[in-house]
């Protein structure tokens, strides 16, 4: 069937002439899937796709897949972004699955001069992927709002979401945050939930973790530096705390990063949200009223913080809280910086795992595509620093 002369394929996607005489715009991140003549809409419609311009859907509906080698997966995915007919949906979809191959934590969305630069955080260095022109980095950045519930036609406020994904304690955290030169977006991407012996402690670290996590009561914290791995030991404590003790168990984060029933964890997450006045000291207080066993905090920030964690675990409690300090010491002084009550703080206080991931050769570097380092060359193991308290056993 010859193609109408005002039926072409556009950038996002295709100009189609109807059998009444009226054309129609149907942009590619609302077709579903082609079907020999007919393209399949996500509506549940179909269209009828003249031959010339069936080469073209099929290119934006096939975006390249993740391979694992970051180089040959950058390449692939700019030239999908830069030539022809894409799909921003499809575009975005991509490159999160990439960002995950190449073991990335994070994804960034940078607004520079003339462009957008798209880079990954990996091994906690920050690694170029692809330098977008101005307008498709626009088109990129509003898809992923929209894969993460955001507004996508909203470029000046900031917007946090989720973009779901299979699989449990899978889905992206989202944020955008508009600045002078455009919007900036940042993803965070999660691996699987760690159990305590995966987390790649030395051996005493981890039996004294183990140990104090065996306490009734009492006050554990896990101490380090930001990105030092803190929340993902807290919630390798929450499995293994699951596992081994029966009674309600909570855990108030800020936000939450991993759905833990989700994974078949049986702990209860709050979500903080201060705008709507539930902040953590308001969240703690609540935890005391509802009779639970195991309270974890993500971070104690705050003096107010600090007296009620001190003050849950005085009362019976096992509370597991993160805290930024630079050494196990430096934790128990930071509590006391915090105003948490001395003689409390040492009768509650079971111990701290200062714990900070520090660079390392990889002993099995293969490339761009290794496993272990994603082509650095170096990988990251979690340096540990244990103290326990006096008659912990």
């Amino acid at each position: 069937m010859p193609s109408p002369p005002d039926s072409h394929a556009e950038r996002e996607g295709l100009l189609l002439r109807t059998r009444w005489g009226k054309r129609e715009f149907v942009p590619f991140d609302e077709m579903r899937a082609l079907a020999g003549p007919r393209v399949m809409l996500a509506s549940g419609t179909e269209r009828a796709l003249p031959e010339s311009l069936r080469a073209s859907a099929a290119r934006a509906l096939e975006p390249p897949a993740a391979t694992g080698r970051r180089a040959e997966d950058a390449a692939a995915w700019h030239t999908y972004t830069a030539a022809g007919a894409w799909s921003p949906i499809r575009a975005a979809s991509a490159l999160l699955a990439m960002a995950e191959a190449a073991s990335a934590s994070d994804v960034h969305l940078q607004s520079e001069d003339g462009g957008v630069g798209v880079r990954l955080r990996v091994g906690g260095a920050m690694v170029e992927f692809a330098s977008l022109p101005a307008a498709t980095g626009r088109r990129l950045v509003a898809a992923l709002k929209h894969l993460s519930g955001c507004l996508p036609y909203r470029s000046d406020i900031v917007q946090e979401g989720r973009v779901p994904r299979d699989g449990p304690a899978a889905d992206v955290r989202a944020s955008f945050l508009p600045t002078a030169l455009g919007e900036r977006a940042a993803l965070r991407l999660f691996g699987r939930l760690l159990a305590l012996d995966e987390l790649g402690l030395d051996a005493d670290a981890e039996a004294g973790l183990a140990a104090l996590l065996e306490q009734p009561s009492g006050l554990v914290l896990i101490a380090g530096p930001s990105g030092g791995g803190k929340t993902t030991t807290v919630y390798a404590a929450l499995a293994y705390l699951a596992a081994r003790r029966s009674g309600a168990h909570l855990s108030i984060e800020d936000p939450v990063e991993q759905r833990l029933r989700l994974a078949g964890i049986p702990v209860d997450q709050v979500e903080l949200s201060p705008e709507r006045g539930l902040d953590a000291e308001a969240a703690l207080v609540g935890a005391l009223r509802q009779d639970v066993d195991v309270v974890a905090l993500s971070e104690i920030r705050t003096a107010g913080e600090a007296a009620l964690a001190v003050k849950a675990a005085h009362t019976g409690r096992l509370v597991v809280a993160g805290l930024h300090a630079g050494s196990a010491t430096e934790a128990r002084q930071r509590m006391l910086d915090l105003d948490a009550d001395p003689q409390v703080l040492e009768a509650s206080l079971r111990g701290v795992l200062h714990q900070r991931l520090a660079p390392e050769p990889c002993p099995d570097h293969t490339g761009d595509g290794c496993a272990l380092c994603a082509g650095l060359g170096t990988r990251r193991r979690p340096a540990a620093e244990l103290w326990i308290a006096e008659g912990v056993a």
